[in-house]
């Protein structure tokens, strides 16, 4: 925003590290420069980025403390004090907020702790235009990457900086909710369960300025990431193209650059991850970063989101076409390649490197159970 509280029209960038920058001042374009790429010098704080690293990056055994918590009390012979917390947890367990509007946690979200992590994976984020806090969005990013650090980049108050006035809830797999600890660190980040029905039912909601942030790519693209490639490959899909145009929704195009370099990864053969992703909906993969963990490493040229030019939706439709779906789904896919060969030089890639589109094999699930007896309105 510029200092008189309007939203800036330039292209605005905001920065964690001091090198491959897209845009620098003096460059002669429009853009407005944001740089917090200082940060505190010495032995201490390179602790404390890994420490809060381990922490935030293994969330899935977050439910280790949280037994530690159950059971200490008993422990301590206050049996009374254990049932009280097991039975508080057992009631906020079973809710079924992931279907509908979260449990998003904007202290959690937007606390200036997550610059920590910020600078430690080198961040750089670009808006190339603003958006009208009025209309319905949904920000569709590719590639998903393995752990998908991207949404760090838009943690402690980025995305409200990019977008004034706009809020999301992000589609997460179903198995990401059904872990103890690991399931309130994805509402309290704004999660959602990724049904249709829940896609369908957000963006009717009474609220006006409630979007969807999609990964079209899912856990297919998990696989596709490979760290010494000069091959980018996402996985296309119309399922978001058809529910912006049912619902009246622009696409707003985001992708992001260097997530490949933050992990090793292990060959598994193909016919255990297919049978593992066809039957429990979970990706099997071997990988680890620093330490040996799942800290990542950190790349030389750092991680980066760019949101391209948002593909307008004039109004709702009740079935759209097939050909119009093809129509949108084109358009935005070449708006990701379009993204793609603007910045990847900028951000360390070569120019020889090639951004691979592959189509989905098989509709999702989540598109095939999105029937109309799902949907209501909030």
């Amino acid at each position: 925003m510029t200092a008189n509280g309007k939203v800036s029209d330039k292209i605005v960038q905001l920065s964690f590290r001091s090198h491959h920058n897209a845009y620098k001042n003096g460059d002669g374009l429009e853009t407005e420069i944001y740089d917090f790429s200082t940060q505190p010098t010495g032995l201490w704080y390179k602790w404390c980025q890994i420490l809060y690293g381990l922490l935030v990056f293994h969330y899935f055994l977050w439910f280790i403390p949280l037994f530690v918590i159950f059971w200490l009390p008993y422990w301590l012979g206050y049996p009374l004090i254990s049932g009280m917390l097991i039975g508080w947890y057992t009631v906020t367990y079973f809710t079924t907020d992931e279907l509908h509007l979260g449990r998003q946690w904007d202290l959690f979200r937007c606390n200036r702790l997550w610059k920590i992590l910020q600078h430690y994976i080198g961040f750089e984020i670009i808006r190339e235009v603003p958006l009208d806090p009025t209309r319905k969005y949904i920000f569709a990013h590719h590639p998903h990457g393995i752990l998908i650090l991207t949404r760090i980049a838009s943690y402690g108050g980025v995305f409200e900086k990019l977008f004034p006035g706009v809020e999301v809830r992000v589609l997460g797999a179903t198995p990401m909710f059904n872990l103890p600890g690991c399931r309130e660190v994805c509402l309290w980040l704004g999660g959602v369960r990724a049904d249709k029905f829940v896609g369908v039912n957000l963006l009717r909601t009474k609220n006006p300025n409630l979007s969807l942030y999609v990964f079209p790519g899912g856990s297919d693209e998990i696989f596709e990431t490979e760290k010494e490639s000069k091959e980018t490959v996402i996985i296309s899909r119309k399922g978001f193209i058809r529910l912006a145009l049912e619902e009246g929704a622009d696409i707003v195009p985001s992708f992001g650059f260097g997530e490949k370099d933050a992990y090793h990864k292990l060959t598994i053969p193909k016919f255990i991850t297919n049978f593992c992703l066809k039957n429990f909906k979970m990706p099997i993969i071997i990988f680890w970063g620093k330490f040996l963990t799942l800290l990542p490493l950190q790349g030389e040229r750092g991680i980066s989101v760019v949101y391209g030019q948002p593909i307008r939706i004039e109004k709702p439709m009740a079935q759209p076409s097939d050909e119009l779906v093809d129509e949108i789904y084109v358009k935005y896919y070449d708006e990701i390649r379009n993204l793609f060969e603007k910045y990847k030089t900028k951000y360390g890639y070569d120019e020889s490197e090639k951004l691979i589109i592959k189509e989905a094999r098989t509709k999702s699930k989540s598109a095939q159970n999105g029937s109309a007896q799902h949907v209501k309105e909030n």
